[in-house]
């Protein structure tokens, strides 16, 4: 996949997962065709998605998932699910694991599944590893986008000479994967942080102004006492809505 395309497909699938969160875990097809109808995906590429969807716990339904209030009562945090279920896989001897990794590259979708699930505890691993070096992303996020890297890596194999060569492939993928996750996961945190900052500094400005001109301040004048583009201002005060007024 090309870049812009790849990263189109990683945002669908934490989209698939937010919604299967809300749902305890389940999605229907409706949902599933629904949220991945504006990406072009091949047949190949739509079995990973389910196959993704299937490694993250998530089941499947013909109808519309269940109410999450409803039916998520008494149940224990997906997570720990997750990792308990890891500890049951049986581990793959190393000359089979090297025929899967030939079959995968040759396009098997059997022989990718089992891979995946032959490493899916690695990744895991992996992804705590992340969460020792980047304690503001959550665990789950990180072993989310540690399984997405898994599927694409999986599905992006190139030819090797020995099961070695196969498998720092896929884990170099995967890692290279992660290190971009939590970069654009960084970069959204400090960019929301930026503006709960602006958007506090505003509301202070315009009860200072207030109290010192003696009516609401415009945006004009915001602007000016901050030293703020004015089209800053109006975006901020978009998003304020109506918990923020300002004079005309």
């Amino acid at each position: 996949m090309a870049t812009d395309t790849t990263d189109l497909f990683r945002k669908k699938l934490e989209q698939l997962c937010a919604l299967a969160r809300r749902s305890s875990m389940r999605l229907s097809i409706q949902e599933i065709q629904g949220t991945l109808r504006d990406v072009d995906l091949n047949p190949d590429q739509m079995q990973m998605v389910y196959d993704y969807l299937d490694q993250m716990g998530i089941e499947v339904a013909d109808g519309q998932a269940e109410d999450s209030v409803a039916s998520s009562h008494g149940r224990r945090p997906s997570l720990e699910i997750y990792l308990e279920e890891l500890d049951s896989l049986t581990p793959i001897p190393e000359d089979v694991e090297y025929l899967l990794f030939e079959r995968a590259y040759e396009g098997d979708r059997e022989a990718r599944q089992m891979l995946i699930e032959r490493y899916l505890t690695t990744v895991c691993d992996l992804a705590a590893e992340f969460e020792g070096r980047h304690s503001r992303v959550e665990a789950e996020d990180l072993i989310q986008e540690a399984n997405t890297g898994l599927v694409m890596g999986v599905a992006a194999l190139e030819k090797q000479r020995s099961l070695a060569g196969y498998r720092a492939f896929l884990l170099n993928y995967v890692t290279s994967f992660l290190e971009n996750s939590v970069k654009q996961l960084d970069e959204l945190m400090n960019s929301d942080s930026r503006v709960v900052n602006r958007m506090n500094q505003l509301a202070d400005t315009v009860r200072e102004l207030e109290e010192e001109l003696g009516h609401k301040p415009s945006a004009e004048e915001l602007s000016a006492f901050l030293e703020l583009p004015l089209e800053d201002i109006h975006g901020l005060l978009r998003i304020a809505g109506d918990g923020l007024n300002v004079g005309s």
